[in-house]
């Protein structure tokens, strides 16, 4: 039996709990999945008592940098994983992104060769260096110059000053209330694919307004998965075929009703 938990705050709406139960019973493991919604002033204790009791430790925002002072990591960006035998720090968000990308845009992916990134937290450091990785220009853009230019400096990306690019991706939790995430940054929807990494029962403004103008759309659903498999890999340690631990999660846990 493996006992994971998933840390953050205001996180009541997570689905993670299913999807590790998916994962595990696909390759064959049991795992228990406890939700740790905490505010920053306990996040300390919390996390030290997470460390001592549980296998494998999820984080999601906001804590994906603070929790680094509090398990003596010196990586770079942000980590969402911590494999709590050896506090060992992963970041799993970049290789769902590019799953995710990859699925969803059936091959088409391989278009783009810039790409504009809304926010500068820590999902935006981790889609910055998975769209390096695949040779794709990110640039970003966001309310608070000062982040966005930490962001560039970290990660190599550079800031956006209305380049035109062909991949949009929303790395902010504008949308998730209704509200719209390019209103406020006064940016025109013109893009050829647009990744909301918000999930959501239905299409965000953002996603709504982006196909409006003739984007391929897509929300943060399978990437959720995606990272979820790649971290149960290393928690687990056993090696399974993503594709089809993906389908069983996703007919599982993420069908609209």
């Amino acid at each position: 039996m493996f006992n994971i938990a998933l840390l953050g705050r205001d996180i009541g709406y997570t689905r993670s709990p299913r999807i590790h139960d998916a994962i595990a019973q696909s390759v064959g493991v049991q795992v228990h999945t406890d939700v740790i919604d905490v505010s920053y002033d306990m996040l300390e204790s919390a996390v030290r008592n997470a460390v001592s009791e549980y296998d494998g430790l999820y984080v999601t925002k906001p804590y994906k940098y603070d929790i680094k002072r509090y398990i003596g990591c010196d990586a770079v960006g942000a980590i969402n994983l911590v494999r709590c035998k050896d506090r060992a720090a992963f970041n799993t968000d970049g290789v769902g992104f590019l799953r995710a990308l990859d699925r969803n845009f059936d091959g088409r992916s391989g278009k783009v060769r810039s790409a504009l990134i809304l926010g500068a937290g820590g999902a935006a450091y981790s889609v910055a260096a998975a769209l390096k990785s695949r040779d794709i220009k990110p640039y970003v853009l966001n309310r608070t110059l000062m982040h966005a230019v930490k962001l560039c400096a970290a990660t190599g990306a550079e800031l956006y000053v209305n380049q035109p690019v062909e991949l949009a991706v929303n790395c902010t939790s504008v949308g998730a209330d209704g509200d719209d995430v390019l209103k406020n940054l006064c940016v025109l929807p013109d893009f050829e694919y647009a990744f909301d990494l918000i999930y959501s029962d239905v299409p965000t403004p953002f996603m709504r307004r982006c196909a409006a103008s003739g984007a391929v759309v897509q929300d943060g659903a399978d990437m959720l998965i995606y990272q979820a498999i790649e971290g149960d890999r290393i928690l687990f340690g056993i090696e399974a075929d993503v594709e089809s631990v993906f389908d069983i999660v996703k007919h599982k846990v993420m069908q609209r009703s």
